[in-house]
């Protein structure tokens, strides 16, 4: 008796970057800090019709950044993220795809440099997995529609929740697991070719989010027993054209746009202030993004800028002032950010490269006491990339 012999397929993908630098926060210098991020995946191609994509990706930030847990900017000294996930992925022969995907990943966040990996107050766990179908007609032409569910918990918000409300979070917050939250996003999306050997890439989701232990505030500052439910529609466009193409260069450019609209059911209590806020996180945010890569020589040199503009407007969220007194003016916040980077390679697979990032946050909201409203950052990075 012979056994079928299947001739497996199996394509290593490896990015790797290892930068160390100097970042400035509101002008005042940090320690020197470091980041490194890897990508790898043995890509498994069992026959025409099926393959498996196990993927890890991974990242450590050693720089201050700001990230928005909690409807709105928390400053962090550094941070790392872990995350894996099997795709499986069924090819047919008319150009459909069906793919399903399972995953785990865990966010480490120290808001001081004393504190322990793994004891940060937002420290989170997101559970992912979704499947989708794409059809594809030509080269780099097709739509899909996908389903993601997901859900992210919050272990160590409990223990400290009642020194976060301490400092002025609000009633709406003072539970435990008041962050754990599930969700489930769909999204129809597709790329095209464009005139000019232009592609355009769009996408619009929808995710609906319920945080089952969040119990919404009322007028008088009491959790009422219905909990809070949000709704966000993200629409993006972006296209992308090669601007020149010579002998000894390239020049590509892209541009887009993102609109992002968060519903939410939660008001606010500010139980220092006695004042209620209704609809306080909801908000509308239109950014452009663009990106200009130059490649140059024969190596090439890979030239990088790119810069995003932002500009978020809260629905019902009242302006405060320095005192945390609330004015008649609803908050808007405003984000910009530049940054360029050059690239050489020095071996097979091997590139040396060095950064610097720049960034500025301001808004009407001149009350900082909980969340970061007004600051610029600096980044200036320099070290080595690989990708196999």
């Amino acid at each position: 008796m012979s056994w079928p012999v299947i001739a497996v397929e199996v394509k290593p993908v490896v990015n790797a970057e290892l930068l160390g630098g100097q970042n400035y926060f509101s002008g005042a210098e940090s320690s020197f800090g470091g980041v490194a991020s890897l990508v790898a995946s043995p890509y498994t191609k069992f026959n025409d019709r099926w393959s498996l994509v196990p993927l890890y990706s991974g990242n450590y930030l050693g720089t201050q950044q700001v990230k928005d847990l909690v409807g709105g900017g928390t400053l962090f000294q550094d941070s790392q993220s872990h995350d894996v996930s099997l795709k499986a992925i069924r090819t047919f022969g008319d150009g459909l795809k069906l793919k399903a995907v399972t995953g785990y990943g865990t966010e480490l966040l120290r808001e001081t440099k004393d504190e322990n990996w793994g004891q940060g107050l937002y420290d989170n766990r997101r559970f992912t997995m979704g499947t989708e179908a794409e059809w594809s007609w030509a080269k780099e032409q097709y739509v899909r529609l996908a389903y993601d569910y997901y859900a992210i918990r919050f272990p160590n918000y409990q223990s400290l929740s009642s020194q976060a409300t301490a400092d002025g979070q609000g009633r709406e917050l003072d539970a435990p697991d008041v962050l754990d939250s599930h969700n489930h996003m769909v999204t129809l999306g597709g790329q095209f070719a464009m005139p000019a050997e232009g592609i355009l890439e769009t996408s619009f989701s929808n995710t609906w989010t319920s945080y089952g232990d969040q119990h919404i505030v009322d007028i008088t500052g009491t959790l009422t027993p219905d909990t809070r439910t949000d709704r966000t529609e993200t629409l993006t466009v972006q296209g992308t054209w090669p601007v020149y193409s010579g002998s000894s260069c390239k020049l590509l450019g892209s541009l887009a746009y993102i609109r992002t609209h968060l519903f939410s059911t939660q008001n606010h209590y500010d139980a220092e202030q006695t004042f209620f806020n209704p609809n306080y996180y909801a908000y509308l945010t239109h950014t452009l993004q663009t990106q200009w890569t130059l490649l140059a020589g024969e190596a090439p040199w890979t030239i990088q800028w790119n810069g995003s503009i932002s500009h978020q407007h809260y629905s019902d969220r009242l302006i405060q002032d320095s005192n945390g007194v609330y004015g008649s003016d609803i908050t808007y916040v405003n984000y910009a950010t530049t940054g360029l980077s050059v690239s050489y390679p020095i071996a097979k697979g091997f590139a040396v490269k060095a950064s610097t990032d720049f960034g500025w946050n301001d808004s009407n909201n001149t009350d900082t006491l909980l969340y970061q409203y007004h600051y610029s950052t600096e980044t200036y990075l320099f070290g080595f990339t690989y990708a196999y």
